[in-house]
């Protein structure tokens, strides 16, 4: 993690966009290159870079050996992301005019965009010589080796850093990613060096914490992550890095603590805490971390009223403690806004069945095959809810409506042979529970219908 976000940064110092270098026209004594320069930079700043490229063109077929006007040119070409001719026309202007900063750092910003890594070492060379006193080409220097796998290269470049110009967090945490981000294990004494060192941001410490993890080194990142605590007490992003360390640590007493620290952060993102709960209620551990989800889902939905899906969720975790009525309080609720959540539908036609509220599953099942009419399981539900109605009759159209959509289901088919035998046709209904049977229930009720002939509760 701290590898992948370390790279996303590297070289951004000092080559961030290619800055507007006041325009140096080579000494002509012609009138019309100069007209045709400044006309070029007036359709350019219009962004009419076709017309603008016509007339820097025109420059260089009377004036081959004007730097300024190739480094317009190459800007041009930057702009209209066809970097291969930018790259082209900016090398020609570097030969040119080997001391302008402004066209070297260009050349450096298109090599670090092709990452070419080898020229951009070079282009970073003549930075360094045009303005020794600029710290930032040093570290994007050593960046580059580093990303050029040449790490210990590039470790010498951090201690030159840290001879000319003295020690910094920067420099620091540069030298804290090359230990950590090495495949190669890492010793007490090194971790010890790295989390006594002054680390910086916050999200300095989350993301060194991080890359400690990845060694193992779990105590180590607890230690880093509490200093980040003592400089921002409420950050739930350190509350997770916290989490994982002690989960990965077995102490799920403590991670669970961080957690719930963490939900209670009005910064964490509601999708973050939805990933969280979701995990807790479908682990392997389910019933151990039950309460925790709850409680999790429960302080989601307080600091995020709104979230229907995190609605959705505690009603889950309500369902899943078999606290029906609180739950479906808060599927309809879901319901009252949204009928696009295909899950709370399911869930609230069961716990009407399950409550004997079978007219409301009805209306419920019908409400929602208006909106979902492909699903094989609301008619089953429809069906269901009829039958334990006593209106068979109907059951028989709804599940055999439910077959037409997927008619080796053994559940919709043993409800089917029960249907039929009620009707009074016991051999369909026995050919009917066979079937069920084939095709995967292995249910006690079923096998006893199929022994003893007879349709049982």
């Amino acid at each position: 993690m701290i590898r992948k976000a370390f790279l996303s940064v590297l070289l951004c110092t000092g080559l961030s966009a290619v800055a507007q270098q006041p325009a140096v026209l080579a000494k002509v004594d012609s009138n019309a290159i100069k007209t045709l320069f400044f006309e070029g930079l007036r359709d350019k700043l219009n962004e009419n870079y076709g017309k603008a490229t016509e007339s820097f063109n025109k420059i260089i077929a009377l004036d081959p050996n004007n730097a300024a006007v190739f480094y317009e040119i190459a800007t041009l070409n930057y702009r209209q992301n066809k970097l291969k001719e930018a790259e082209t026309a900016i090398q020609r202007a570097v030969v040119l005019d080997a001391e302008n900063v402004w066209y070297w750092k260009m050349l450096a910003e298109l090599y670090k965009r092709k990452g070419d890594m080898e020229s951009l070492t070079k282009a970073l060379d003549q930075l360094i010589r045009l303005d020794p006193d600029n710290d930032a080409y040093y570290f994007d220097h050593s960046n580059a080796l580093l990303l050029s796998g040449k790490t210990a290269e590039a470790l010498k470049g951090y201690d030159a850093i840290g001879k000319k110009f003295g020690s910094s967090v920067a420099l620091t945490q540069a030298r804290q990613r090359i230990s950590l981000g090495t495949g190669a294990a890492i010793d007490k004494q090194a971790v010890d060096k790295i989390v006594k060192e002054e680390i910086g941001d916050v999200r300095s410490h989350v993301e060194l914490a991080g890359a400690l993890m990845q060694k193992k080194q779990f105590e180590p990142a607890l230690s880093v992550l509490r200093k980040a605590r003592l400089m921002e007490p409420q950050n739930y992003q350190i509350d997770l890095a916290m989490a994982d360390a002690y989960k990965a640590l077995q102490r799920y007493p403590e991670a669970i603590t961080s957690l719930k620290s963490a939900f209670e952060d009005p910064e964490m993102p509601a999708d973050q805490q939805i990933k969280i709960v979701m995990m807790l209620l479908s682990g392997a551990d389910k019933k151990e971390r039950l309460d925790d989800a709850m409680v999790l889902a429960r302080t989601a939905v307080k600091l995020h009223p709104g979230e229907l899906k995190l609605i959705a969720l505690y009603g889950d975790a309500l369902y899943e403690q078999d606290d029906l009525t609180a739950a479906l309080t808060q599927f309809e609720q879901v319901l009252k806004v949204t009928d696009q959540i295909y899950g709370v539908w399911e869930r609230v036609v069961i716990i009407q069945i399950r409550q004997a509220k079978f007219g409301d599953a009805i209306k419920t099942a019908d409400a929602a095959l208006s909106v979902y009419p492909n699903q094989a399981i609301l008619f089953y539900y429809m069906a269901l809810a009829l039958h334990r109605n006593h209106q068979d009759d109907e059951a028989l159209k709804q599940i055999q409506n439910c077959l037409q959509l997927d008619a080796e289901n053994g559940i919709y088919l043993e409800l089917y042979g029960d249907i039929l035998y009620l009707k009074g046709d016991h051999s369909a209904g026995l050919v009917q529970w066979k079937k069920a049977q084939a095709g995967g229930n292995q249910s006690k009720k079923l096998i006893q219908k199929i022994n003893e002939k007879k349709y049982m509760e």
